[in-house]
């Protein structure tokens, strides 16, 4: 049985690769899809480049145009200053991701920057571009910290804040005479520092970063930082299994209309050889692919793997379970078309809730549920497991064990099927 289960193998290469469209699909597209996400992944770390946003100048005060200055210094952001009217309508148009207004009291001190009954500052996003609002939020706040820190060192102005705070107190309605006299206490005792302190001492340590942390690398025993190429492969070799098993799913439903399957089994061939050959075929293309994929990133990009001998088992069970719903798809459909569209269909909504075009860290949680049922996001997984998230042999065995049994499950459920259309 071997023996005919490899000539049917053979017969089926050799059909696949005398169309040039089937190569570029299966070898030249997760190529393709590498290089593109690759690049695009290759500044994630740095978050979006070039935000355009537009700013209103409302204050127009030494601290608003030292703010300003901040925002302009950082590489992230392309700063436009227009005015209320003007900044509102380009993010209306989607010019601008969005707009800074700076009401006038804006540098008036602590007392514009933290009040919430009036806020001295304003923003208008662009709906369709929350991402970049919720970056651009974070970037306002460092630009915010950075302005405020050159003030603390100011003695003059920390000395103006206290005399507002001093009269604040004095004037204020809410507060019991022993605890206005806590608080004087404590602003007495601020004033005597600043005005004691000498020019050496005054400020001296800070330097404006209020945050201070050190990044910790979650890659086990791996030397090197992760590039973006390590991260975007799982999914190019993804993309390519799937076009291998769409290809030769469509193959088996076009051997079934044109008689060539009923041809094979006139001759003495039976349906296990039939079905044996085609999968071995599918299983032999796609370890290709991976081989393929693997050794140009490892060549040209020079992509690390970190634990070859586990990416071996990873790509053995990711290509199996491909496999399996390889036989499930071709009984989709009588047709070449039919069972095409059902089963790219089927691919595309894997791949969507899998993480296979957007990163499930970018889903709704509602949705990110869903990515367990779907074989793309274990086969991911394992392959990253492998390449550069350095899983143990323990940890490994989780998602391949759920990618046999869903291979196993469809390939079971497919020679079912194909059986009963027979029948």
């Amino acid at each position: 049985m071997m023996n005919k289960a490899i000539f049917l193998a053979v017969k089926d290469l050799r059909v696949l690769i005398s169309d040039k469209g089937n190569i570029f699909w299966v070898f030249g597209f997760p190529v393709l899809f590498a290089l593109f996400f690759g690049a695009i992944y290759s500044g994630a770390g740095k978050g979006p480049s070039g935000m355009e946003i537009a700013v209103v100048n409302e204050d127009n005060s030494e601290f608003s145009n030292a703010y300003i200055s901040k925002l302009e210094s950082d590489e992230a952001l392309k700063i436009v200053n227009l005015s209320r009217d003007e900044a509102v309508e380009q993010v209306r148009k989607g010019k601008v991701a969005a707009a800074l207004i700076l009401n006038k009291g804006f540098g008036d001190g602590f007392e514009a920057l933290f009040n919430r009954d009036e806020p001295k500052l304003e923003i208008a996003s662009d709906p369709s571009r929350r991402m970049e609002g919720g970056y651009l939020q974070g970037l306002l706040a460092k630009a915010q910290f950075e302005a405020l820190g050159e003030k603390f060192i100011d003695r003059q102005w920390m000395k103006d804040q206290i005399n507002l705070w001093r009269r604040e107190l004095e004037n204020a309605t809410d507060l019991d005479a022993g605890q206005a006299d806590l608080y004087l206490g404590f602003i007495d005792s601020f004033d005597t520092l600043l005005t004691d302190v000498n020019d050496e001492n005054f400020g001296a340590g800070f330097d404006g970063d209020i945050l201070n942390f050190a990044k910790l690398d979650v890659s086990r025993e791996y030397e090197g930082p992760v590039t973006a190429f390590q991260i975007t492969f799982p999914q190019a070799m993804l993309w390519g299994i799937l076009g291998c098993t769409a290809t030769f799913a469509i193959s088996i439903v076009k051997e079934r209309t044109n008689g060539t399957f009923d041809r094979l089994r006139i001759g003495p061939l039976g349906r296990a050889h039939i079905l044996a050959g085609k999968g071995l075929a599918c299983f032999i293309t796609c370890i290709l692919i991976m081989c393929i994929l693997s050794i140009g990133a490892k060549t040209i990009f020079k992509m690390p793997i970190s634990n070859l001998l586990l990416f071996i088992p990873a790509a053995f069970c990711t290509v199996l379970c491909f496999v399996g719903l390889m036989m499930f798809i071709c009984t989709l459909g009588r047709t070449e078309q039919s069972a095409g569209g059902a089963g790219w269909a089927i691919l595309m909504i894997m791949a969507m809730i899998g993480g296979g075009m957007v990163p499930l860290a970018f889903m709704p949680s509602w949705l990110r549920s869903f990515s367990h049922i779907s074989p793309v996001k274990w086969s991911i997984f394992a392959l990253e497991g492998a390449i550069w998230r350095n899983f143990s042999l323990i940890e490994m065995i989780n998602p391949c064990l759920v990618l046999l049994a869903i291979g196993f499950t469809s390939f079971l459920l497919g020679v079912v099927m194909l059986r009963r259309q027979e029948d």
